[in-house]
């Protein structure tokens, strides 16, 4: 195989064509290997190897090119030779010779700020802000006072013209004049006269004649009052305080209880903790009874209490009187007949309460504070559909699921036209309007009559 490839070889290196091919700088050598070489190559480095090699170019595009094919075939133009008329000239290429001299690149240097100069700056735009600031304001403070002298020119009204003769002075004047020789001072027709006009004295209400001199206690509110007397109680504190520090009162023994009895008592403490703690509790015991002895002293008896709620309800009744009527689809039931008549007569209200087969009828007068308790108490608080046994229809149970009440009329009164409270069972209308007409109300039972739940204002037909 050896003998071949050398033969081929040759043939090769002796072939006529061969003597026309450019000079390389590769070898067509053999490969150690091909050479039978190895052995020797085993035995070197690998850089030792690389060098030994030899370079072998097994294809053509790996072979380097010759020079002449690398040279420009046609020729630069004359007028190029002078940068300033070649176009493709560009003076920023090249090496610092060549390059143009705006273009150099120079070493920066360091640069260093004078101290102060960007305060100075910040200043000075400062003081120009607010110079723009300060010009701003008066050109809007002209602007408004422009404005407004406009707007008072042009809304200026002249006062209207004094009359000849004011009006208090008209009845002691004659005519649009003020001709003291026609002036009504003397004679029948004049309004002087020997005689002195006193106003007439007007009773004062109840609430101001029990306050006395000091009226103006009703005007304040009941928070107004609690903040006076908190005021009070601090004055009162602070005047003890001020005395105890100059020595004119003695000193108030310290609260001791028994959360803080070993931060107070520290020294005491130590001794016997148990006899302390005894003496706490006894003080806090009789801290607490003295408390209740103070209520108690307090606390107003039975007649009292009475005699306070009595003054109360006349205070309010001297307020005004109001009057209201109820009218009930069915007043047969007994709890409703039992809630109506006691809770009329503890808030002090009278009238009357009539039950007849066609409907119920409750009238009630008494203070403002006490009708609007006892509205709430008829449209609110009572259930009206409780249904019942009632004895008289056979044990049956009552139908009171469209039974309800409503206010028919509320108004102001003068006086009471009722003693107390009663209630009434009429079998006939004619026995209800007795009643009523006894109080001078008979009309509301009319009102009753034509009143309709649907209908929101209902209206008094005497003709009806």
């Amino acid at each position: 195989a050896r003998a071949r490839v050398e033969a081929r070889l040759k043939s090769q290196t002796t072939a006529p064509g061969a003597a026309a091919r450019p000079a390389t700088t590769h070898t067509n050598e053999l490969h150690p290997m091909l050479r039978g070489d190895y052995k020797d190559m085993g035995n070197r480095s690998k850089r030792q190897r690389v060098a030994a090699m030899p370079r072998v170019s097994s294809v053509k595009a790996n072979q380097p090119k010759a020079a002449a094919q690398l040279k420009v075939e046609h020729e630069v133009p004359a007028e190029f030779a002078d940068p300033a008329k070649n176009p493709y000239f560009d003076p920023t290429l090249g090496n610092r010779r060549t390059a143009a001299p705006q273009t150099r690149r120079h070493n920066k240097q360091f640069s260093f700020v004078r101290p102060g100069r960007f305060v100075e700056q910040a200043e000075k735009q400062r003081a120009e802000a607010k110079l723009e600031q300060l010009k701003e304001e008066i050109r809007e403070r002209a602007e408004k006072a422009r404005l407004e002298e406009e707007v008072l020119d042009a809304t200026a009204i002249r006062p209207p013209e004094p009359p000849a003769v004011e009006w208090w002075d008209a009845p002691f004047v004659a005519g649009d004049s003020y001709d003291l020789e026609r002036a009504l001072l003397a004679g029948p027709e004049s309004l002087v006269t020997l005689y002195v006009q006193h106003p007439v004295p007007i009773e004062p209400p109840a609430p101001i004649r029990a306050l006395g001199t000091a009226p103006a206690q009703l005007i304040l509110t009941q928070k107004e009052r609690k903040k006076i007397r908190r005021q009070r109680r601090l004055e009162l504190q602070r005047e003890r305080r001020e005395k105890t520090m100059l020595g004119l009162l003695p000193p108030e023994p310290p609260k001791v209880k028994l959360s803080n009895f070993m931060r107070v008592l520290a020294s005491q403490s130590v001794p016997d903790p148990t006899r302390l703690e005894a003496e706490v509790r006894k003080q806090a015991q009789a801290r607490v009874a003295r408390h209740e002895a103070d209520n108690a002293a307090r606390k107003l008896t039975k007649e009292q209490r009475h005699e306070k709620l009595r003054a109360k309800t006349a205070a309010d009744e001297q307020k005004g009187l109001v009057s209201a009527a109820f009218r009930i689809g069915r007043l047969a039931h007994p709890q409703h007949r039992y809630k109506v008549a006691v809770n009329a007569r503890q808030m002090h209200l009278t009238g009357v309460a009539l039950a007849c087969p066609q409907m119920g009828l409750v009238v009630v007068e008494g203070s403002v504070q006490n009708v609007r308790a006892y509205k709430k108490l008829m449209l609110r608080r009572i259930d009206w559909t409780a249904s019942q046994l009632e004895p008289d229809a056979g044990g049956v149970e009552a139908d009171y699921a469209g039974n309800a009440c409503h206010l028919i009329w509320q108004g102001d009164i003068e006086t009471r036209r009722f003693a107390q409270f009663r209630q009434h069972t009429c079998p006939v209308e004619s026995q209800a309007r007795r009643w009523l007409e006894a109080g001078g109300c008979e009309a509301l039972w009319q009102l009753a009559k034509q009143f309709r739940p649907d209908d929101g204002r209902p209206t008094l037909d005497p003709l009806m």
